[in-house]
């Protein structure tokens, strides 16, 4: 059964403020919660129901969150839907305490790419491209002032994981373009009339691609102190793509050098 001060935490963290207060954010749905076990992160609790046992799967991780040691509390699937985020739930939910990391800690070797979020609104989006970014081998990224939060509970679950193992920091834009000219990195700025980028045959050693605000574009602070604007090419006579689609485009291009 979970007591009442756990479901109050739950219900607290589903506030952007409230996740900054408690350090901690909810993660729900059985991937997510498989990818928090591998990533073995400090959990303050989990919540399973009926619902999750129905499956092998379910069971497998009933067991794993129970070899774990996390704090396990089982209420009704009814109780669970009261408490999840989502609509239909798949039986577990956790509550995980999230990192504070900041940029200054990160030492970038001689290639590194950095993705940095200026103000993208939508969690589902921000999610999307944390797991693009993961894939294609970004090494830290930055939410700028007005980004959504990147522990709302549909980034996470847009993330499929990757916010537990890619670093992510929220500063401010002086301090990061502050860093990133002290370690010389090409600042490559996201927008429509940019430059149609290919795949490059020799890639910068380091470099931070800066993803505006879906559909007001970059702030003006920012795209002022970009090196380079850059757009995807876009053939087919569409005007713009889904920030995230294009964001995973030009991770892409930059990071992969030359098609065979």
């Amino acid at each position: 059964m979970v007591s009442r001060s756990q479901a109050k935490l739950i219900r607290k963290l589903k506030s952007r403020k409230r996740r900054e207060q408690e350090l901690a954010f909810l993660v729900e749905g059985v991937r997510l919660v498989e990818e928090l076990l591998s990533a073995d992160w400090d959990v303050e609790f989990a919540v399973t129901a009926p619902v999750l046992s129905e499956t092998p799967r379910g069971q497998q991780l009933i067991k794993a969150v129970d070899e774990k040691g996390w704090t396990r509390a089982e209420v009704s699937d009814g109780e669970l839907k009261e408490l999840a985020d989502t609509e239909t739930p798949q039986g577990i939910l956790a509550v995980a305490h999230r990192p504070l990391h900041r940029l200054a800690e990160f030492e970038p070797p001689a290639r590194a790419a950095l993705l940095v979020f200026d103000r993208v609104a939508d969690p589902g989006n921000l999610g999307t491209l944390l797991r693009a970014a993961e894939a294609l081998g970004v090494a830290w990224t930055v939410a700028l002032p007005g980004t959504v939060d990147p522990w709302n509970p549909k980034a996470a679950r847009a993330s499929a994981g990757s916010l537990f193992r890619l670093p992510v920091s929220q500063e401010s834009w002086p301090e990061v373009v502050t860093w990133l000219r002290e370690r010389e990195f090409t600042i490559f700025c996201a927008d429509s009339s940019g430059d149609p980028v290919g795949r490059i045959g020799d890639p910068p050693g380091r470099f931070a691609l800066v993803l505006g605000n879906e559909p007001s574009g970059l702030s003006e602070e920012v795209r002022h102190e970009g090196d380079w604007l850059v757009a995807v090419p876009l053939p087919g006579g569409m005007d713009s793509l889904n920030v995230a689609i294009a964001g995973a485009l030009l991770l892409d291009r930059l990071l992969a050098g030359p098609a065979a």
